[in-house]
């Protein structure tokens, strides 16, 4: 008898548009909430990777020796000097751009997810910081007091 009037009240909602509009809501809420603590947890790894990269580079460059000990994977090996710089430093890279990509994707899917709540987008989420030729002509137009 129980499992009749689970089945009959599951049934009855699901007979009704709104509460099935509702759940669908629900659902697209939850999977892009979803993806966006997953880049979140992304960016968190990549800076961690990028803060260990940029140690190394540190630590490369206060000592003159010629061969350098690195980690390539799970292997300690024994690289010029030049080649281990060039190689942290092209990680380095890398990973700003993957940290840059995955920013600009969590905009997106912050300003999504708050569009299926109704809500209007962050203000301000949309901001570029002005390049040099925009800075020159403010300073020049401006009396910033420089």
């Amino acid at each position: 008898m129980e499992n009749g009037r689970n089945t009959a009240v599951v049934t009855g909602m699901a007979a009704k548009p709104g509460v099935q509009k509702v759940l669908d809501l629900l659902f697209a809420s939850e999977t892009v909430a979803d993806k966006i603590m997953v880049n979140k947890q992304e960016i968190i790894q990549l800076d961690k990777r990028r803060q260990q990269t940029r140690e190394a580079i540190r630590e490369i460059n206060k000592h003159n020796e010629q061969k350098v000990w690195t980690t390539i994977g799970s292997m300690l090996v024994k690289l010029d000097r030049k080649k281990a710089l060039e190689m942290l430093e092209k990680d380095k890279v890398q990973i700003d751009s993957e940290i840059n990509k995955l920013r600009s994707e969590q905009k997106i899917l912050v300003n999504e997810h708050r569009d299926i709540e109704h809500k209007l987008p962050f203000k301000g989420s949309n901001l570029k910081p002005m390049n040099s030729k925009e800075m020159s002509a403010l300073r020049a137009n401006l009396p910033l007091g420089n």
